[in-house]
């Protein structure tokens, strides 16, 4: 048998594209394919496939690089993968030794990816990409030593809650499912709903409120009638689960309507998981979503950990939370940690020094030489929204949130790494750029009886 190393290379097809062939090796994108350790990607991603049974599945490092390319670039399922078709170096990167010209994957199989990997998985990715930065020289070794907590919100892809669109909704649906079970009404509302709804909204614009709750009252009476009837045909038992889940949501809007005490409170029917969360904006009073909470370096704003945090907890309890967090992601904990003043109480734990910046009046209670810092993550949240998807999160669900949270966090590191790397091009090139335009210079100033040939010279 022939021993490996001195097999003779397969032979290359001359009607197929090369990628090698056609790329400029130092682009960023190809730098950062070869410092990524996708080896580890694919030991920790693989044991979720079985080898063994079903259909064999797409390369891990095609998994993974189109999801790196998604948050790197702010793009959807679909966009991304129209994209990669097109550029040779997102094919590079994600492991192509050829080019092609057919879409590598459809969008839900991207979608079943991140389900399939979960928040644990997506918190590989983010380890991935701090490792990287470390390797790369975008974070200083020193830099782990002082970090910045903040929160956010994460807004849901949902309409504006209204109690006139979530009683018409949940009325509209609730008498679907039931007449699918065969249950009957003597009257159902339906056909008088949309007028209703219409009411609603222009009283409200016309200040009129008086008959605005006259009409809301009476779609709520409506709803309650339905839901009367589905109760006295059907027990729990004899219910089907979704008809129940509606039901519920049904009894849950009858229950807060004029009941600000009600919490917590339903404000999507696709998405009940939705909080509102009011931060004290000009421009935005309330919005509907998840709180985030991001972790970054005070000095180069590289995200240490962002995570989506149920409900809408006060901001001082989830620092033990992400303290603990940043030291599974780095392997070293922060020695200082700057915080505003929504974080006040947190100085009791024990894990790191808590800074409240602002809490009195002058100098505040931080470390005179980081005080000026903590305003540093201000901007990485709005590159996070305006540069990358947290601005809306089309994931289902809070399992959505979670992930979507930390897969943003990731985007924004690689497009710090590329971002470094695209600096570490320029000059080369630039030089050598330089070299060349001397050398044709010289060879046109030579005199005939001169041994310098241009040739020599432009191989400088």
């Amino acid at each position: 048998m022939i021993p490996r190393d001195k097999r003779q290379a397969p032979q290359r097809d001359l009607l197929k594209t090369y990628l090698e062939d056609i790329l400029n090796t130092r682009h960023e994108l190809v730098q950062m394919g070869k410092r990524i350790d996708w080896s580890a990607c694919e030991q920790h991603f693989g044991q979720l496939y079985a080898v063994e049974s079903g259909r064999p599945g797409l390369p891990i490092r095609l998994h993974v690089g189109l999801q790196l390319l998604k948050h790197m670039f702010a793009l959807s399922d679909r966009d991304v993968l129209d994209r990669w078709v097109e550029n040779p170096y997102w094919q590079h990167f994600c492991g192509e030794v050829i080019f092609q010209h057919r879409l590598p994957m459809d969008e839900t199989t991207m979608m079943r990816f991140r389900h399939r990997i979960g928040d644990d998985g997506a918190r590989e990715l983010l380890k991935m990409s701090i490792a990287l930065g470390q390797d790369t020289g975008v974070i200083a070794p020193e830099s782990l030593k002082v970090a910045v907590i903040d929160t956010t919100v994460m807004p849901k892809a949902i309409a504006y809650p209204s109690d006139a669109r979530l009683a018409g909704r949940c009325h509209r649906q609730l008498v679907e499912l039931a007449k699918d079970e065969g249950i009957k009404f003597r009257q159902t509302f339906c056909k008088k709903l949309p007028d209703m709804v219409w009411q609603v909204g222009r009283y409200a614009h016309a200040r009129q409120f008086k008959r605005m709750h006259r009409v809301l009252r009476q779609m709520h009476r409506n709803l309650a009638k339905v839901c009367e009837a589905i109760i006295d045909q059907r027990t729990l038992e004899e219910r089907s689960e979704r008809l129940n889940h509606k039901l519920h949501q049904a009894l849950r809007l009858l229950q807060q309507y004029g009941d600000r005490s009600v919490k917590p409170r339903l404000y999507s029917l696709h998405e009940p998981e939705v909080v509102c969360i009011a931060k004290g904006k000009a421009r935005t009073r309330y919005e509907f979503g998840s709180k985030v909470s991001v972790v970054t370096t005070a000095k180069e704003g590289f995200v240490l950990d962002c995570q989506a945090l149920a409900g809408n907890p006060y901001d001082g309890h989830t620092v033990d939370t992400a303290l603990k967090r940043v030291l599974l992601h780095t392997s070293k904990m922060p020695e200082h940690l700057l915080a505003d003043r929504g974080y006040r109480g947190s100085e009791s734990t024990y894990l790191s020094n808590v800074h409240i910046t602002g809490k009195r009046r002058g100098r505040g209670k931080a470390h005179p030489d980081l005080q000026h810092r903590r305003n540093s993550i201000e901007p990485i949240i709005g590159h996070l929204k305006s540069d990358g998807l947290m601005y809306r999160n089309f994931l289902k669900g809070f399992a959505g949130d979670k992930i979507h949270a930390v897969l943003c966090g990731v985007g924004l590191n690689f497009r710090k790494v590329l971002r470094k790397l695209a600096e570490l091009r320029w000059p080369y090139e630039n030089g050598r750029h330089l070299r060349l335009i001397l050398a044709i210079l010289c060879s046109t100033l030579a005199l005939p009886n001169e041994s310098t040939k241009t040739s020599e010279l432009l191989a400088l």
